[in-house]
Formats: structure tokens, sequence, C-alpha cells
């Protein structure tokens, strides 16, 4: 089968739309989605894989290490494996420890991971990922068409939000006997453990509410939209980012964030653009937030620069371009921008 250029298309295997109407080294793109549910699911999968080019999956660590494992076992296959935020946990038992070390195995096979972080050393030294096989590419806004029509007020509240690695429980101790008001915007307790934040917010301070948020982008936007600024406490010792969407669509909202630092900021933020913290530090984080909520002229400048870098990063059509043109070095050799090649063992952007 051949494309309107009479080349053959390049077969890719997704569970994204990036690859939609869009070329690989002047060839079209042929898609096939991931299957992610049904007992047929695997086979499915696993005979897709076998008649791809390249599987790209978004976040699917787990799906993707079946194919991993099945290339393991096919080392001819010729489908590239590429990954795109990954989410890999530190191991704390001696049962995550082994499977830390049957994930190495497998991770070993993949040929591309694209990153929308910097700071990769531990995640690279925990599972043994090569720095050559590791791409930066900039997140994006979610919902950026509505993010930047959106009509931003001040109604006097703090806002702390986020599903991930969140820790409210500082941000209660810092907020504490403050004169200021604050809402902490929860997840579904289900959602908020299975991403790591302690959704257990008994005893908080009189001045801090609690709201469950309701998951649809158009409330998420409308809490951070009203907000007087953004905190977002991150819990330390982490290998994946957290808060890196929720700092984008605040920044892109025009508000000033105060955030833990960490892998979501290191080499991304600056002083300039976000009010960044020690993790789990009460003390410091409530200095912080006495700042930013007295000092107007503070605040509005940090948010004025943070705006213009979040809304400088653009919506998914350019997150998906920045993929497709590291998924085509890596499918034809061709040398990068700053004159490296994957297949040379190029660094990491």
């Amino acid at each position: 089968m051949s494309d309107d250029s009479g080349m053959t298309p390049v077969r890719v295997l997704c569970n994204a739309d990036w690859f939609e109407g869009r070329t690989i080294g002047g060839r079209g793109v042929a898609v096939r989605r991931l299957v992610e549910s049904g007992w047929a699911a695997p086979l499915r999968n696993l005979v897709a894989w076998w008649r791809s080019d390249v599987a790209v999956f978004n976040i699917a660590t787990r799906q993707l290490m079946v194919l991993a494992a099945a290339r393991a076992l096919l080392p001819f296959s010729r489908c590239r494996l590429v990954l795109v935020d990954t989410i890999l946990n530190r191991p704390q038992t001696w049962r995550q420890r082994l499977r830390v070390r049957l994930m190495r195995r497998l991770l070993h096979e993949v040929d591309l991971f694209i990153l929308y972080f910097r700071d990769t050393e531990a995640l690279q030294r925990v599972y043994a990922i090569p720095a050559a096989k590791i791409r930066y590419v900039p997140f994006k806004v979610n919902d950026f068409a509505n993010v930047v029509k959106a009509p931003v007020t001040d109604a006097g509240y703090i806002l702390a939000c986020g599903r991930s690695k969140r820790d409210y429980v500082t941000f209660a101790r810092a907020m504490d006997g403050l004169p200021y008001r604050a809402t902490i915007l929860v997840p579904k307790a289900e959602e908020a453990r299975v991403h790591g934040t302690n959704s257990d917010l008994a005893g908080l301070p009189p001045n801090v509410a609690v709201v469950q948020d309701d998951g649809s982008s158009r409330s998420w936007i409308e809490w951070i939209s009203r907000a007087s600024f953004v905190v977002l406490p991150i819990l330390p010792d982490t290998l994946a980012p957290s808060g890196i969407g929720t700092y984008l669509a605040a920044m892109a909202l025009g508000k000033c964030v105060v955030i833990t630092e960490g892998l979501a900021t290191r080499g991304l933020l600056d002083s300039s653009t976000a009010v960044l913290v020690p993790p789990a530090d009460a003390a410091a984080l409530r200095a912080a937030v006495v700042r930013v909520a007295d000092d107007r002229a503070f605040r509005e400048r940090v948010a004025a620069a943070g705006r213009d870098y979040a809304r400088g990063l653009g919506d998914v059509s350019r997150l998906a371009g920045d993929i497709i043109h590291e998924v085509e070095v890596l499918l034809t050799g061709r040398e990068t921008a700053n004159g490296t090649s994957l297949h040379l063992g190029g660094s990491a952007r």
C-alpha cells in the first residue's frame, strides 16, 4: 500500500492522536490505535506491533512492557519502541526492587524515551536508562484554546490544586494562622490515592477549605482563573515530575505560581517565571505565600513572565510536531538541529 506520493507510508502503532494527517521523512503515516481494553487486547496489540514500523505509547507503560517482552523474545522484529511521558516510581520495598530489576531488562528494549522534564539523572540511575535514549520535549498548555479565551478575575482566594504527589499537609501547615483564604481543589479519593496524593485532610486550619474537583476542564479552568494565585506543593523524592500541566495552565491564565522545587521545575522554571520553594518546608512555603499575597507588583511581574513562557509553548499541535520530529530522527538517523544523531549516541536535550 502506498500514499499519494507513491511511497509506502510509515506504519505507527499509537494511543494518541499525534500522527493523524502527519508525515515522517516525507512519507505519509498509517496509524493503528493501541487496544487498551478487552481480553483479546494483548494479542491484537502484538499483531499490530509486528506489522508496524514504530510503536509510540503515551504513558501506557504496562502495554509497552508487553511489547518489550515480545521484542526480547523476537529480536528480529523491526518495530521500534518509543515511550512518551513514562511514570516510573522509586522502589521502597523488596518486592518493588525485584520489579524494578525486571523492568530494567524490559526497558532495555525501548529505543527512545521522550520526557517532559530535563533532570533525568535519578531516573537513569534507578532504571538503567542510557542518557542517549532520552529526549526532552516541552509539554503544552492543556485545553489551550479555552484557557487563552477564559475571563480572568481575582476572587480573593489562594488555590492549591492537582492530583499527583501533592503535599497538601505542608500547605495546610504553611497557611495556619495567616490572614488569607485558601481552597484546596482535590480529586476523588481513589484518584488521589492512585496518583500518590493524601486526600485525608482532617484538621485543616479554618482559613483553608476543601472542594472536590468534578474532573471537567471547564471547572478546572474556572477555579484557576478566579484565584489570586496558585500554590503547588509537591512531595519530594519522586522520579517523575508532578505539576507541569497544572502550572502551565495557571501561568497561561496569568496567575503567579508558587511551586515546590523539583523535577517539574529544574531547568524549566526560574525565579522570574515562578516562586520556587524547598520541598516539605512549611516555613519557606509560608514566607513565599506571604510575599506573593502582600506584594502585588511582585506577584504581577512573576505572573506576566510565567504567562509569556506558558503561552509560548502552545498547544497539542506543537507538542505533536516535536514528538514526530524525534520519532523521525529515530527512524531515519537524520541529524537534529544541534548536529547530533540519536543513532550516534547524541546526548539528551
